[in-house]
């Protein structure tokens, strides 16, 4: 039987990813440390998984644990993708994860010949964005002639001081240098740098964005060699931003121990556990809707062209599950699938550029709970030698 083995399944993405399959038909387990919150999922999806309680630091377990399935979807810390990596290479089971921030992504593509060895494929990050960011880089970039150009942005009409993921990764976001492609030349920025205002679907607006790191930077200037410009940028509501940076310039997210009343204490670990604790009782806030936005600029028929691919996802009542919780689970929960039923088959490392087919990936993604918005545009301008010469015109077409 083909299972699909979720690591973190009972984090805020890692229960969307698990009943996401359930409603898909998939046969999964969801394995976790948390037992009673296992116990909680089990009965949530009307004892249609199987679950385990597991630590991903035990190495000889975790392995254990991945041989029951086919495909693993890890989606606990990304400082843990390399362990998942080394047991799904020892349980010769296919493994994708939801992005290592850029640094650890890099790291993550050096065990190629291990994948490969072990007959697996490994796919790093292929959650929102990374993830379908990626293939929609791919899309526009296939659908042009020359491509010079790719933007990333994501938006969201949530205000107010959240953490729809990982707390972990938020604050590095906000903290760590950016990395941008510019003039063909992969450069370092500061965080939070190049801030501009980014027009999103109506329903999500205008939106002030700013550069972050992202594991999309790590892999997509090797695939897109002639891609001179590459930029990702996310909107960040300016009270987060706000909480972050003070707590950063009071060295309260440092990671190296210091000594408090005797003991060793990293701040780090204390406040995103503070967080955690409050979060979980914390009243829900009113969610908004969230857009992913890229944008491949280049030429097509020897004019000036641009692809735009938009994916618009709301809040899930059914579910209690934000805009961006939702849009990063429902990829990987695909490409999964994609996996189990044969519309993948490389083995290696890859990024999901490489690897997934941006048109069955769209015909599955047409069929969840969001609405994705397609439009191409081109610049033609009339020939001088056959016509009187005009301003140039625009065609703009929405593609289904």
């Amino acid at each position: 039987m083909n299972k699909i083995v979720v690591l973190g399944g009972t984090g805020t993405i890692g229960q969307m990813i698990v009943k996401d399959l359930v409603e898909s038909g998939m046969h999964v387990i969801a394995a976790d440390l948390n037992l009673a919150k296992l116990e909680e999922l089990k009965e949530q999806t009307n004892h249609r998984i199987e679950i385990e309680s597991l630590n991903i630091q035990d190495s000889n377990k975790t392995k254990m644990v991945l041989s029951k399935g086919k495909v693993c979807i890890n989606a606990t810390n990304y400082i843990f993708n390399i362990n998942v990596m080394k047991a799904a290479a020892a349980a010769g089971v296919s493994v994708l994860d939801l992005g290592g921030l850029y640094n650890l992504t890099k790291e993550q593509l050096k065990f190629d010949q291990l994948m490969k060895d072990s007959n697996i494929l490994s796919i790093v990050g292929m959650g929102s964005d990374p993830g379908t960011s990626n293939i929609f880089s791919r899309y526009g970039v296939e659908l042009l002639d020359v491509a010079e150009e790719i933007h990333i942005r994501y938006g969201s009409s949530t205000s107010g001081v959240t953490f729809p993921f990982a707390i972990d990764t938020i604050i590095d976001e906000a903290t760590k240098n950016a990395v941008a492609v510019k003039e063909g030349t992969v450069l370092e920025i500061p965080p939070l740098a190049d801030e501009e205002l980014t027009f999103f679907h109506e329903d999500v607006g205008a939106q002030k964005t700013y550069s972050i790191i992202h594991s999309e930077l790590a892999t997509l200037p090797d695939s897109f060699p002639e891609v001179k410009t590459i930029t990702y940028k996310d909107s960040w509501d300016p009270a987060t931003i706000e909480k972050i940076k003070t707590l950063h310039s009071l060295g309260l997210l440092q990671t190296e121990p210091i000594e408090v009343l005797g003991e060793n204490v990293s701040p780090r670990r204390q406040i995103v556990s503070f967080l955690q604790k409050l979060l979980a009782v914390k009243e829900e806030p009113i969610w908004g809707k969230d857009s992913l936005l890229v944008e491949v600029i280049g030429w097509k028929n020897g004019n000036k062209a641009s692809v735009k691919l938009e994916l618009l996802t709301d809040y899930q009542p059914k579910w209690k599950a934000s805009a961006t919780q939702y849009a990063t689970a429902i990829p990987a929960s695909i490409v999964a699938q994609m996996i189990i039923n044969g519309e993948v088959t490389e083995t290696g490392v890859k990024p999901p550029e490489t690897c997934i087919d941006p048109k069955t990936f769209l015909a599955y993604l047409n069929q969840k709970n969001v609405n994705l918005h397609i439009t191409y545009t081109e610049t033609v301008t009339p020939n001088r030698d056959t016509a009187k010469w005009q301003e140039p015109r625009f065609v703009e077409t929405t593609i289904d």
